[in-house]
């Protein structure tokens, strides 16, 4: 089919015999013509090439655009996550500091409540104390993590203190029961009375008032002497009136003495306990029968044992007590 008339370097489109499309470019100087045959076919396939391209456009454009609004919020995912990490090993400090001063809590608190006189079972330190009450969902509210943080904090502060104040409790205490340790408390003998007390008196030899600057308890031969109260022995030698005697040096001033004993069981400088045997009862010295004169020095000044004896309980009787001869003198005077 001959071609029309066209303008060089125009394009004419003409379609030939079965719908076929058929393109002719013209060159603007030379005499060459460039034809092209669109069927059907290649119509549908490039239609499908450009219905592509244009879906893989709109989607290389969907995805930079999430890409692009997506960036922050993983970056702010990722800055939560290291302040997560970082807090929670700091929570972890946090709990095994706590840990380690409920530790010592618990060490303090049985160590307080036994020099306190606590039964065990009146405070178990090794269980949590039970609770309970009502609940109240109107007025509960879930811990954020710097509430949790400040919380550990605040009961941190709290064990310190605890601990704090138990230590100063139980240097009281120990103070205390060291007092009471070196105060003559403890009866010098188990078994026997008063033959003679404290103060003014007629002298069992001279037949003269005169003062007693002790307490006579009158008991058999050989009875044990113990010790009113922990101190140090400052002596044990034989006095001419006092015959086999002792003397304790309690601290602050106190003492005791131990007089007319059978025999003496401990030497100077020995640390001796309350209740502690130190001699044996016998009629050694200025004395009318077997009897254990027992003094008590504050200072230097002779003081009336009894105030110190009265609120005490009488000291078990050791077995050796039975095998004691029997007594054969009960007017023991000094």
């Amino acid at each position: 089919m001959p071609l029309p008339a066209c303008a060089p370097g125009r394009m004419a489109l003409f379609f030939g015999w079965g719908m076929v499309m058929q393109i002719i470019v013209l060159h603007p100087r030379e005499p060459r013509v460039f034809r092209f045959r669109l069927t059907r076919l290649r119509v549908v396939l490039l239609v499908l090439a450009l219905s592509a391209l244009v879906a893989a456009a709109s989607s290389g454009v969907t995805w930079l655009v999430a890409r692009t609004q997506g960036a922050p919020e993983a970056s702010r995912q990722a800055r939560d996550n290291a302040y997560l990490r970082q807090n929670l090993a700091v929570l972890a400090t946090r709990v095994g500091e706590l840990q380690a001063q409920m530790v010592r809590l618990d060490a303090l608190g049985e160590r307080v409540s036994g020099l306190a006189g606590i039964a065990p079972q009146d405070f178990d330190f090794r269980h949590r104390p039970a609770r309970g009450g009502p609940a109240a969902p109107a007025l509960s509210s879930e811990l954020t993590l710097p509430e949790l943080r400040d919380e550990l904090t605040r009961l941190g502060q709290q064990a310190e203190h605890r601990a704090d104040y138990f230590d100063v409790i139980e240097t009281a205490l120990m103070d205390r029961q060291f007092r009471e340790r070196r105060i003559p408390s403890v009866m010098p003998v188990a078994t026997g009375y008063d033959g003679s007390g404290f103060g003014a008196r007629i002298d069992p030899f001279t037949g003269r008032r005169t003062r007693h600057d002790g307490v006579d308890f009158v008991a058999p031969p050989g009875t044990p002497i113990l010790a009113a109260a922990g101190g140090v022995v400052v002596a044990a030698e034989w006095h001419n009136e006092y015959g086999n005697m002792i003397d304790i040096d309690h601290g602050n001033g106190l003492k005791t003495r131990y007089a007319h004993a059978s025999k003496t069981l401990v030497r100077v400088g020995d640390l001796v306990r309350p209740g502690q045997m130190i001699a044996r009862v016998g009629s050694t010295g200025r004395s009318t029968g077997a009897h254990l004169h027992f003094e008590v020095h504050v200072n230097g000044v002779p003081r009336n044992p009894g105030g110190f004896l009265n609120a005490a309980a009488p000291a078990p009787a050791p077995e050796s007590l039975a095998s004691a001869p029997v007594p054969t003198d009960r007017t023991a005077i000094r």
